[in-house]
């Protein structure tokens, strides 16, 4: 039943429209998956060497398992963030005479081959053969590495069943972030010591093999778990109702005293908040917010500005980026009636997306305020990145909007998903990145640094100056291109 059941997936996918026009996107994607394979398979063979280097004199396999613990905290963040459920449409299979027991052990059993599941056994099982196997012998390390498996399974079901419970509320996912980053502090300030807990506990299964039960123990439960949260919510009444449902969400009453223009602003943030593939680029822009720490406080990036202002960009720019990539394709779904109201014009349109992303793009300054501890000329740059984002960046975001012509399916999740992504994408990002570096440049070369901060600022400062003539001059680029648009997004 198990195999019957994945032929009619297979055969839905291969039959689909979309995998067929995105045919090309598929094999770059199955070029990618290999390539970075290759990257995690190098990685796992040349650890022993690396971490031998690295900390010459030390046990290697002991450092290894001292990193574990935060390699699968950080795991199950990413899980979080870009991990889709497994998906079966059971309904069509309700009314047949099929156990549903089977069923759900499909849909929990589908999400076992995942890249999520499969990429750390690239790196655990040569580490085992050049590092743990010499030193404990073949069975201990067979032991040592299925332990690590069924640890990464228990995050796999864990992620399914804490996902589909929060799901509906986003700000979970930052709260669980934050939970993350805080165990992290807490270790690096020394509060916490959970490199030696990560190595106590999978050096002990080193010792002491018959400690691998305790993990599948554990998985055997959160398996059960999702198994029996499954079985209860696939009744066809409720999927039914799922279905038919209207979706939630009040009013913003904040928003309604700045008339038609906050009506826009917040039938754009409930779109955000409806829909799978929104939620996933908001919550994945959050983790941007901690691109600072690769590179704050290393004297080879914090002696120049280039970095930096690149840094700065991203920081406060990414969920602007993230979000406004895909404009006007998020109303795809409705295009034809967007273009029929007449009530709404397409100035207030591009004026009503801009004045959603000024604040998100403010408050993502504000939150990276604490990165000023590495040093008060963060906080300039960033201060003058934020103009820019505001004032420059933002309409180059508007002028690659029309060139988005492929319709979105918003019920998907953001991460693997191509749908959408095209070469205005990666255009765009050529002048919205490498732009703030060439006004820098001179200033750089002559000797005066902080002039061309300042004139970073000052051209964002411009921009948002003169906001209603740009904003009037992306209105008349979408007028002339909308109907291409329309017909773009039937044709998807």
């Amino acid at each position: 039943m198990l195999l019957t059941l994945l032929s009619h997936q297979w055969k839905a996918k291969l039959r689909s429209s979309i995998f067929q026009k995105s045919l090309v996107l598929n094999i770059i994607l199955g070029l990618l998956i290999l390539y970075f394979g290759s990257i995690f398979l190098l990685l796992g063979f040349g650890l022993h060497k690396i971490l031998g280097n690295m900390y010459p004199g030390q046990d290697v396999v002991g450092i290894f398992n001292s990193a574990l613990l935060f390699c699968f905290l950080i795991d199950l963040f990413f899980r979080f963030l870009m991990q889709e459920l497994p998906v079966l449409a059971v309904q069509p299979y309700l009314h047949l005479p099929i156990a549903k027991n089977k069923l759900v052990h499909y849909v929990l059993v589908k999400s076992v081959p995942s890249i999520f599941n499969l990429f750390p056994l690239l790196v655990f099982v040569p580490f085992m053969y050049t590092s743990v196997m010499p030193a404990y012998g073949a069975a201990v390390a067979i032991v040592w590495v299925a332990t690590l498996l069924l640890v990464t399974l228990l995050n796999n079901y864990l992620l399914m069943y804490f996902k589909r419970q929060m799901s509906t509320k986003p700000l979970y996912t930052l709260a669980f972030g934050v939970a993350i980053v805080g165990l992290m502090l807490l270790d690096y300030f020394g509060v916490l010591q959970l490199k030696a807990i990560s190595e106590t506990l999978f050096g002990a299964v080193l010792v002491n093999p018959w400690l691998a039960v305790v993990p599948l123990v554990l998985l055997a439960g959160t398996y059960l778990l999702n198994f029996y949260y499954l079985k209860a919510h696939t009744y066809p009444e409720e999927l039914e109702l799922r279905k038919t449902n209207t979706a939630t969400g009040g009013d913003i009453a904040f928003l309604n005293r700045f008339g038609e223009l906050g009506k826009l602003i917040e039938l754009e943030l409930k779109l955000i908040w409806r829909h799978k593939r929104t939620r996933s680029i908001a919550m994945m822009s959050v983790m941007f917010l901690f691109y600072g720490f690769l590179f704050y406080g290393k004297g080879k990036f914090m002696d120049g500005f280039g970095t930096l202002i690149f840094v700065g960009i991203i920081l406060s720019g990414m969920p602007m980026f993230n979000y406004g990539q895909f404009l006007p394709g998020w109303q795809s779904g409705h295009f034809d009636g967007l273009l029929t109201q007449k009530n709404i014009s397409p100035y207030q349109f591009y004026t009503a997306k801009y004045w959603m992303m000024v604040p998100v793009t403010v408050l993502a300054f504000i939150l990276t305020l604490p990165y000023g501890f590495f040093g008060y000329k963060i906080i300039l740059i960033n201060a003058a990145t934020l103009l820019y984002n505001v004032g420059v960046n933002v309409f180059v975001i508007f002028f690659f909007s029309v060139y988005n012509k492929e319709r979105l399916d918003l019920s998907k999740g953001a991460t693997f998903n191509w749908q959408g992504v095209g070469a205005s994408k990666f255009v765009m990002m050529l002048p919205a990145m490498a732009l703030p570096i060439l006004i820098y440049l001179p200033f750089g070369l002559t000797g005066i640094p902080y002039a061309g901060i300042a004139a970073l600022g000052g051209l964002g400062f411009l921009g948002i100056i003169f906001r209603k003539q740009l904003l009037q001059w992306s209105a008349n680029r979408f007028v002339a291109h909308k109907y291409k648009l329309a017909a773009g997004y039937r044709q998807s």
